[in-house]
């Protein structure tokens, strides 16, 4: 009859086969998709319709310009999953001489100068109301427009490397809409008032659940491949339409112990039970390999409501590199009571107290090697 010694130790060995086995099927999907995928070749890269070129804020503008303002008061209904945010407030606009004959020449209302570029659902959710009221204006401007609105925006990127602890940046897009008023010598250039003197962020701006942090303005320059031809006449170096933007850009920070009892500490519980879980007597196999079943079930049911609060991104994201972690480490330990739970069955008499030695050490170790690992996988996650 074989001794216990050989029976732990090959039992060993066969837990550390059925581990390596279970971590390389895990780890074969990603290395398929990632690893041994062909680059894209530049050739064969998606071309994109349209051309951004930034500008920098204190660049003198060339040729006409329309000074353009804005003032959120209500920010609202934010949703990551739809990639989308709802926002109420005024914009105003003011121009000088040389450009309301430019207007005037291609018959344009003050309402049709600008659009909001990443407004989405207008037939829904927009609605302009044109105020009376006087705009102060800037020296060498006399022609206003003044308009209190509401839409429904696209958020066109969310942060989620760290999510859930991202920064997440909200913007509204205002853009010069003719064409005519996008090239040669009508070209219209956008310029927003400065911060100081005309905030962005209004009364009800703040986000449930998030802190805003700063807001700033951006300038650029798009053309567009768009089957809207130059203005007839103009030379082909100013044949193309160069529209100009004006960027509202709002940063929201969350807030990180909303964060951390919303997201991590139910997961942090769950895994503090499957580790623990090892420490219940070895002769209660039966309650030892239940619990790392049921974990995973829990873990399975709250990385679904994570994944559901955020739009699906082609990354691991912080959250989901822990998640993955969680679920080596549960089936570690389902591994490891199989093997003390079979070396228990079969051993009986003296060998007993020497067999469960041997299990306790076993136990530990993995214990130890789990915390460790959350550790290493929490700081290589954040920094990665």
């Amino acid at each position: 009859m074989p001794s216990q010694t050989g029976l732990i130790s090959r039992r060993l060995r066969r837990f550390v086969r059925l581990a390596l086995a279970a971590l390389l099927a895990l780890a074969l999907p990603a290395l398929a998709a990632t690893g041994f995928a062909r680059p894209t070749p530049a050739d064969s890269a998606p071309r994109h319709s349209t051309q951004i070129r930034e500008i920098a804020l204190s660049r003198a503008p060339e040729g006409l310009v329309i000074h353009a303002g804005l003032t959120l008061r209500n920010v609202y209904a934010l949703n990551l999953s739809e990639q989308s945010f709802m926002a109420e407030g005024w914009y105003w606009l003011s121009w000088d001489d040389a450009v309301q004959a430019v207007l005037s020449r291609y018959k344009i209302q003050s309402n049709e100068i600008i659009e909001f570029a990443n407004e989405i659902e207008p037939a829904q959710y927009r609605n302009l109301e044109v105020l009376p009221d006087a705009v102060g204006l800037p020296a060498g401007s006399n022609h206003s427009f003044y308009a209190k609105f509401s839409g429904k925006f696209y958020i066109d990127s969310v942060a989620q490397h760290r999510a859930p602890f991202d920064h997440q940046h909200l913007r509204i897009d205002m853009e010069i809409r003719p064409a005519v008023l996008a090239v040669g010598a009508d070209r219209v250039e956008l310029i927003p008032f400065s911060i100081k003197e005309f905030p962005i962020a209004g009364e009800f701006a703040s986000v449930s659940g998030y802190g805003l942090g700063k807001t700033s303005w951006r300038r650029s320059s798009l053309v567009y491949v768009e089957p809207v031809g130059g203005v007839p006449g103009v030379g082909a170096d100013d044949s193309v339409n160069h529209y100009s933007r004006i960027t509202a850009d709002l940063t929201y920070s969350p807030n990180h112990l909303t964060v951390f009892l919303k997201w991590l500490l139910p997961l942090m519980v769950v895994m503090a039970v499957v580790i623990l879980s090892p420490s219940i007597d070895g002769a209660l196999g039966d309650v030892r390999l239940a619990i790392p079943s049921a974990a995973l079930l829990t873990l399975v049911v709250l990385h679904d409501g994570y994944k559901s609060y955020f739009p699906p991104a082609p990354y691991m994201t912080y959250l989901d590199k822990i998640y993955t972690y969680s679920y080596i480490v549960c089936l570690a330990i389902f591994l490891l009571f199989l093997v003390g739970t079979n070396a228990h069955s079969a051993c009986h008499g003296d060998q007993r107290d020497a067999v469960v030695r041997r299990v306790n050490r076993l136990d530990l170790f993995v214990q130890l090697a789990s915390v460790l690992g959350f550790v290493v996988v929490a700081w290589w996650s954040w920094y990665s």
